[in-house]
């Protein structure tokens, strides 16, 4: 049988939460101004010292990564991979019970400049639910898994066990 993906032991921290950050959280409604949007990069920032803390620890680093968003952790984002850190991204937007992406038709765009590991998105897909739904929902994902102009499908990682071009969390 044919192994498909990332095939090795990876255990990703989550912190990408957007929406519940802001109204949970912090409980802020509506737009967020500069000063908010600072605390909540400023909140991000302590969870991703931890994960540096855990790696400074003996957590294998090979086996670690982090799930942040582009929107409050660009900059972890940037420093992870400058540390060679594994990253995901989401490519989705927050909160939603249907998946459309983030940044609409520049989604690719926004993968290329942050250049994660893997994308994530969540989607609500039950075959034998919302049919619409899910018809919706299809083309996206395909798009984002075959987007020929993301740098996550052009980049080969094989120091990381990446030999082909592929990459996707889905």
């Amino acid at each position: 049988m044919r192994t498909l993906g990332y095939d090795k032991p990876l255990y990703i921290l989550p912190f990408d939460h957007r929406g519940s950050f802001q109204t949970k959280l912090f409980g802020w409604t509506g737009t967020l101004t500069a000063g908010q949007t600072a605390e909540i990069a400023a909140s991000k920032a302590v969870v991703y010292d931890g994960f540096q803390a855990a790696l400074k620890a003996g957590v294998p680093e090979s086996k670690a990564g982090i799930l942040v968003d582009e929107q409050f952790g660009s900059a972890l984002l940037e420093s992870a991979r400058t540390h060679g850190y594994t990253t995901a991204c989401p490519a989705g937007k927050s909160g939603q019970e249907e998946f459309d992406f983030e940044y609409g038709e520049d989604f690719a765009k926004h993968i290329e400049t942050i250049q994660p590991t893997f994308c994530k998105v969540l989607v609500r897909y039950n075959p034998e639910a919302d049919r619409a739904l899910n018809a919706r929902q299809a083309p996206r994902l395909k798009r984002l898994s075959s987007c020929s102009s993301c740098w996550c499908r052009r980049r080969k990682r094989s120091s990381r066990g990446w030999k082909g071009t592929r990459k996707r969390m889905i």
